[in-house]
């Protein structure tokens, strides 16, 4: 079979349903070659940049196993030193980074001020301060240490013309592996394989909405990513829901020229902590959740209202956690602000 992106038969590669960087193991065999393959993982790249921290706060593991390491933001209490260098790991362990800060006095004069994690980096920083003839003054520490690292998870990424051409391809990747490869290389859905050429978020054929109703239909979590799809005979038409992270969500429409004599419906609900494919109890068929999504109860490309969609299902997941988290101050660009000790 062809790549589904460009229908080449050259260097044909498995792709993914849902990113690997997500989490992802759902594969469509074959179902794209390299070089389209290599375009998407750029688009996949960029999103992954951008959720670095969200990846880190969730423990998603990527193809490899690896976790994504976060810089914080530290500080001592009792201790006013600003600028101290922290990053968490893949198992959520917070370390601190030897930090030298130069800093120019009153009168001119300069001033270098450091702080270290351990006694040897310590010396060593007093030995080629004295050598330089530089006076040397030690500061006191506190003698109970208590370290908090916090870090922040923004919105705009969900908002940003890469994760749409990702959302339209888990959309038509997600057709391949229900339907099969040759269904999904129908021209009925070209408008899926232009995407990954749009230049502005206009010339894609989806929006990322808030809708209530979608929300209740089944049961969430941070870690579940899902897709659910409507082909209608009779309206000629197709549409998906794509859902990241549990509750930022896009409605794509997948086809405006449907061809089967039997309309379809049907879902992928995935686990990106166990990398399994999950089936929650859902209060409503395909075909009634995408109505609604479509009615005047959806609010879209709002992103105050995805914000508020989304921060309580994070929200969930940090405080069975016993993680600390806050809001960003309602501005323009702000989001979600897991902040984690």
């Amino acid at each position: 079979m062809p790549c589904m992106f460009c229908k080449s038969e050259l260097n044909l590669t498995d792709e993914h349903v849902f990113p690997a960087f997500m989490g992802g193991e759902l594969e469509v065999r074959d179902g794209s070659c390299k070089t389209c393959n290599g375009e998407m993982g750029t688009f996949e790249a960029t999103i992954k940049d951008n959720t670095k921290l969200l990846l880190n706060l969730l423990q998603i593991e990527n193809r490899y196993g690896v976790v994504p390491q976060a810089r914080v933001d530290v500080e001592i209490r009792g201790m006013d030193k600003k600028g101290l260098l922290g990053f968490v790991d893949g198992k959520g362990v917070l370390s601190l980074r030897d930090v030298v800060t130069k800093t120019r006095m009153p009168d001119g004069r300069k001033r270098e001020e450091g702080f270290f994690v351990s006694k040897d980096s310590a010396d060593r920083f007093v030995e080629r301060a004295r050598a330089r003839g530089q006076q040397v003054q030690e500061l006191q520490f506190p003698r109970q240490v208590v370290v908090e690292g916090t870090y922040s998870v923004t919105l705009p990424f969900a908002f940003s013309l890469e994760a749409r051409k990702v959302v339209a391809k888990i959309a038509l990747a997600a057709i391949a592996h229900e339907c099969g490869l040759s269904f999904a290389l129908s021209s009925q859905f070209d408008a899926l394989r232009r995407a990954k050429n749009a230049a502005t978020a206009e010339d894609l054929t989806l929006r990322i909405f808030s809708n209530q109703l979608f929300m209740t239909v089944h049961s969430r979590t941070a870690h579940q990513h899902s897709v659910m799809f409507y082909l209608s005979a009779g309206m000629q038409r197709g549409w998906a829901l794509v859902t990241l992270f549990g509750g930022l969500s896009y409605i794509v429409e997948v086809t405006a020229s449907y061809q089967e004599r039997n309309s379809r419906q049907f879902s992928i609900f995935y686990d990106a902590a166990t990398k399994k494919r999950i089936n929650p109890v859902v209060l409503a068929d395909e075909m009634t959740v995408i109505g609604h999504v479509l009615s005047p109860a959806t609010k879209f490309e709002d992103q105050q209202a995805v914000d508020a969609q989304w921060f309580p299902i994070i929200a969930q997941y940090c405080a069975e956690r016993e993680i600390e988290i806050g809001r960003i101050g309602e501005r323009p660009g702000a989001g979600n602000a897991p902040a984690q000790p």
